[in-house]
C-alpha cells in the first residue's frame, strides 16, 4: 500500500474533472442505487457530519464537494450567521451543486484545486469520497489542517477495496468505483493514517466490512 500520487498531479487533475464533468448529471442517481448492494452512503454521510460537529456561525469547506449533497445540511447546521464554501474542480459537479443550493444565500461555491485554492480559515472541514480521488493527498490534508482556525475540525468519509475482501468481490467493487475515475491504486488506499499524521483523532469508525470510514478530529 502506498500513499504516493497515482500520476502527476495536473493530469490526474484534469483526468478526474473530465471524468466528473460527464458523469456529473447521473452521479446522484447512480449513488440512489449503491443500498441495493447493501452500501449505504447515505448514513456514512450522517455520520460525518456528525463527527465534524458544526455549530452556527461556523464557516465550513467542503472539499471536493461534487454535486452538492453535503451542502443543505451544512447550511441548515452553520445558520444564518454561518458560510459554506464548496470546492471541487468540476464545473459540472459544481452546475449541480448550483441547482441544490440556489435557494441557500450561505453557501458559495468555487471551481479551483485543494492544492492551489484559498482555504481562508474555515472552522470545519468536511471530505466525502473526494479524498482519495486527489492525486495527493497527504499535501491535500497537511494543507488543510495547516488552514484550520483554533479549534478547527476535519472529517473524512472515504472509501477503499480491502485485500481482505473476496477476490470477485473486489473486483465487484472496482466495477462500481471505476465509472467514477477511480484506479486499483487508489481504491486500495487506507488514507486513515494520512489524516491521522495532521489532526488529532477523536472518530474513527468503519462501516460495510471496512470498505467505508469515517476518521475526524482536532487540529493541532
Amino acid at each position: 500500500m502506498t500513499d504516493r500520487p497515482a500520476t502527476a498531479a495536473p493530469d490526474w487533475t484534469e483526468r478526474v474533472r473530465a471524468v466528473y464533468d460527464r458523469v456529473a448529471p447521473r452521479y446522484d442517481l447512480a449513488l440512489s442505487l449503491y443500498p441495493l448492494v447493501g452500501f449505504r452512503a447515505g448514513a456514512y454521510r450522517r455520520h460525518a457530519l456528525r463527527a465534524l460537529d458544526v455549530r452556527p456561525g461556523h464557516t465550513v469547506l467542503d472539499l471536493g464537494c461534487g454535486t452538492g449533497r453535503n451542502l443543505p445540511p451544512l447550511a441548515q447546521a452553520v445558520g444564518d450567521a454561518g458560510r459554506v464554501v464548496g470546492l471541487d474542480v468540476s464545473s459540472g459537479a459544481l452546475a449541480e451543486a448550483h441547482a441544490r443550493t440556489r435557494h441557500l444565500p450561505q453557501v458559495d461555491l468555487v471551481q479551483a484545486d485543494a492544492l492551489t485554492a484559498d482555504l481562508g480559515a474555515p472552522d470545519r472541514v468536511l471530505a466525502t469520497f473526494s479524498l482519495s480521488m486527489m492525486p495527493d493527498p497527504e499535501a491535500v490534508v497537511a494543507r488543510v489542517a495547516g488552514a484550520l482556525a483554533p479549534g478547527g475540525r476535519l472529517a473524512v468519509l472515504d472509501f477503499r477495496i480491502p485485500r481482505s475482501w473476496p477476490g470477485l468481490v473486489q473486483t465487484a467493487a472496482f466495477a462500481l468505483a471505476a465509472p467514477f475515475g477511480e484506479t486499483w491504486e487508489m481504491a486500495r488506499r487506507d488514507l486513515r493514517p494520512v489524516v491521522a499524521r495532521h489532526v488529532a483523532l477523536d472518530a474513527d469508525r468503519s462501516f460495510y466490512g471496512g470498505g467505508a470510514y469515517v476518521v475526524a478530529g482536532a487540529g493541532r
